[in-house]
């Protein structure tokens, strides 16, 4: 109870001067001084800037282009992929390959027989034997009509049966050579009604549709083949942004399913019409193509396209501390016989990215200003 009445007879006494006539000068050294210092200088120690594993750095250049989220699938080129259709209709043989087995280019993939190509093979043979005979008889009868010893009309019908068979012939020699039989090689001997179907590429067998034993028809697809030695990604742009889309922009391409983490291509083709669902196709090489060989056809893929180049000074992230909604950098000022003398900046921000943040023009740093660009968040 003592100490209570002690007190109020303290408060009582401070009123009591106040009443007395005391100004506010006498009154001001009584004032409580601001908690709050100044932080537009710090001291750093060498022991704390070890302790603190703190480190220094200065202003970098980095492009900090603007990207555009895609999404897409890793395709074969059209040249990548072909259909081995019949050219002519013919009975399926000697078809032994399962999907997904490798082939190379002028292998036997299966037979085509058809009575047909015995009766080509047999026609040019015969116009083959005519053309030579047609050949003298027209040159016989040239020789006849320039010395005026026989008729014109005579001349004209060697002329035109020579060239009727000789239009002929080349025209069977043709359809040999897509029947896959050489002219220049065929005889009587060697006549036949069963045909090779060559692979046209290296790659692998991607479906089967014919059977062996059946009937496969003119222009009926029997295998369909896949070449991956130049695969490349299609991506899929939304109409907004085909104004934005340039060749040559570079692309980093990401996917779940590959343990690498990220691989780069470049834009080489843009569609020049939107479909029907309002998207711009995009498609992109890879710069590194080693990175083929983990990629499969159909597989889905995620990208970031750079948009722009825009070069920025940067800092890693870490070198910024943000105070009271306000960010700083702490710049080395002098070194002391202890430490050092650091001096806060604020500064603005711009964009950050992988780990560092734009730092907007301030014309109190240039490109050898030191700055403590790890720990100084312990500091402010």
């Amino acid at each position: 109870m003592n100490n209570h009445i002690k007190h109020i007879l303290q408060v009582l006494v401070f009123f009591a001067l106040i009443s007395c006539g005391k100004s506010s000068s006498d009154l001001e050294g009584i004032e409580v001084e601001e908690a709050i210092a100044s932080i537009d200088e710090v001291e750093l120690t060498e022991a704390q800037f070890a302790t603190l594993n703190m480190a220094w750095g200065k202003i970098e250049e980095r492009n900090f282009s603007e990207n555009l989220s895609l999404q897409g699938t890793v395709r074969v080129p059209t040249e990548g992929r072909q259909e081995i259709t019949a050219v002519y209709g013919g009975y399926v043989s000697g078809l032994k390959l399962i999907e997904g087995e490798s082939i190379r280019k002028g292998q036997v993939l299966f037979y085509l027989e058809n009575p047909e190509f015995v009766r080509i093979q047999q026609e040019y043979l015969e116009s083959k034997s005519q053309l030579a005979f047609l050949e003298a008889e027209y040159e016989r009868q040239k020789t006849l009509y320039a010395e005026q010893i026989s008729a014109q009309k005579n001349f004209l019908k060697a002329e035109a049966e020579y060239r009727s068979t000789q239009a002929k012939l080349a025209g069977l020699a043709k359809q040999l050579t897509i029947l896959a039989i050489n002219p220049d090689q065929l005889n009587p001997e060697n006549i036949r009604s069963k045909i090779p179907i060559y692979s046209p590429i290296n790659g692998f067998v991607e479906t089967i549709d014919a059977v062996p034993g059946a009937y496969l028809s003119e222009t009926s697809r029997a295998l369909t083949l896949l070449n991956r030695d130049h695969l490349h990604i299609e991506l899929i742009a939304y109409e907004k942004d085909a104004s934005k889309l340039k060749k040559g922009q570079k692309v980093r391409i990401s996917t779940p399913d590959l343990d690498v983490k990220e691989f780069m291509a470049e834009v080489y083709v843009i569609s020049q019409s939107v479909n029907e669902d309002r998207q711009v196709l995009i498609h992109a090489h890879l710069l590194d193509e080693s990175v083929e060989k983990l990629l499969v056809p159909g597989m889905y893929v995620q990208a970031e396209l750079d948009l722009e180049d825009r070069v920025v000074k940067v800092l890693p992230e870490t070198a910024v501390v943000e105070v009271e909604n306000e960010n700083f950098i702490l710049v080395q000022k002098s070194k002391t016989e202890s430490g050092y003398l650091l001096k806060s900046i604020p500064v603005e921000l711009g964009v950050s990215k992988d780990g560092y943040v734009e730092i907007i023009s301030n014309s109190s740093l240039d490109d050898n200003t030191i700055i403590l660009i790890k720990g100084g968040f312990s500091l402010l």
